[in-house]
């Protein structure tokens, strides 16, 4: 079927190469698959997401399979509707589950309907965890009541109107350009495939500013020589014990063309001809771990980014500062927000505003005063 259909960025819905019509698959009650409805195949996509939601709800008749209210029966049932049909990210279901152990299972023994607004905003309020731990516990309680709702165990969501703990952001650290000018020239210096690996990480990184698991779910078909442009189309998939390693974007707007210079398309086919000579086939994704047969894993290019970090003597960033620094550095060039914004996939520009606004107050400051120097 891969040769036929490829991914469309619905879960479980493809469309066939050709055609262009789609197919649903669906794994419970039993693994099948729909390209028909009522032996009409299916062209729109909105259909296609309509009745697949259709089938979800048909097939995961959960709650009435168990007559239980009580807060561990139903937590159960809501895990494995997340795994099952809505199909969610590996890290997002290890969370709920470490969220629950953590946190939740005190509530095991209370039945759903009688679960307040000021019940949960109190319990929420007391537990022994830091307030940004608190907000994650609420938004995941969030999600398993909405499902229960439309499970209709309970007519209404009592934690909707519970606001969340207002917490301090903490301060957005990224590289200056002498930083990472000073970064690029050590790293560069460095002759094995280690160095080579992180020094085409950051490359890649401040050039795209994208978010670590997109790049790390790059594939050499990403690169057009011919237009200049990099699709960032997936990002990777956490869960070590799946063979597809590539997943959907964050949201929509995360599956983008960004143009890029020859000279970024050059480096790509210098560090590709690199690992050709290395290990002679290579794998299509970019960061590919040939000694484990598997991409490399987020610990592992953290661990090998830090480590130059100390070697190069500069300030020990995150991979995904790696983000802010790209935005920092356009802003200080004197790029817009709007046009940065598109470029890096943020769902709307308000995103954007809100998370490097207060950089750009600066960049404007700075603006602001480079006139002196011609008085």
């Amino acid at each position: 079927m891969k040769e036929i259909y490829v991914k469309t960025r619905y879960q479980n819905i493809y469309r066939h190469k050709k055609n262009n019509n789609y197919i649903i698959m669906i794994s419970k009650p039993k693994k099948t698959s729909i390209s028909k409805i009522n032996n009409e195949k299916i062209y729109d996509i909105e259909v296609a997401k309509k009745y697949k939601i259709k089938l979800e709800l048909d097939s995961s008749k959960i709650v009435k399979q168990s007559n239980s209210l009580f807060f561990k029966d139903l937590w159960i049932n809501y895990i494995n509707h997340c795994e099952n049909v809505s199909k969610l990210a590996y890290n997002t279901l290890k969370k709920k589950h470490s969220i629950y152990n953590c946190f939740l299972k005190d509530l095991d023994n209370i039945k759903i309907p009688n679960l307040t607004k000021q019940s949960i905003a109190d319990y929420i309020s007391n537990l022994p965890t830091t307030d940004k731990q608190k907000n994650t516990c609420l938004t995941i309680l969030k999600g398993f009541m909405t499902w229960c709702v439309d499970q209709e165990v309970i007519p209404n969501n009592p934690t909707s109107r519970i606001n969340y703990i207002k917490v301090n952001k903490s301060e957005m650290r990224y590289w200056t350009v002498e930083q990472f000018q000073k970064f690029m020239k050590f790293i560069s210096s460095i002759d094995n495939e280690c160095a080579q690996r992180i020094k085409m990480f950051v490359y890649i990184e401040l050039t795209l500013g994208d978010r670590p698991g997109e790049t790390r779910a790059l594939t050499w078909d990403s690169f057009n020589e011919e237009h200049s442009t990099t699709k960032v189309l997936h990002s990777i998939e956490y869960n070590p014990k799946t063979n597809d390693y590539l997943k959907v974007t964050k949201n929509y707007q995360s599956e983008r063309v960004v143009d890029v210079s020859d000279k970024f398309i050059n480096s790509i086919n210098e560090y590709k001809q690199y690992l050709i000579d290395l290990y002679g086939d290579i794998n299509n994704i970019i960061f590919w771990n040939y000694a484990k047969n598997k991409p490399y894993s987020d610990t592992a290019l953290r661990k090998q980014f830090y480590k130059y970090c100390d070697l190069a003597n500069i300030p020990k960033i995150r991979p995904y500062d790696l983000r802010h620094t790209y935005v920092a550095l356009m802003m200080n060039e004197g790029w817009e927000l709007y046009h940065i914004s598109r470029r890096i996939g943020h769902k709307n520009y308000a995103t954007t505003v809100d998370k490097y606004g207060h950089l750009e107050d600066k960049v404007r400051k700075e603006i602001a005063k480079t006139t002196d120097k011609y008085f």
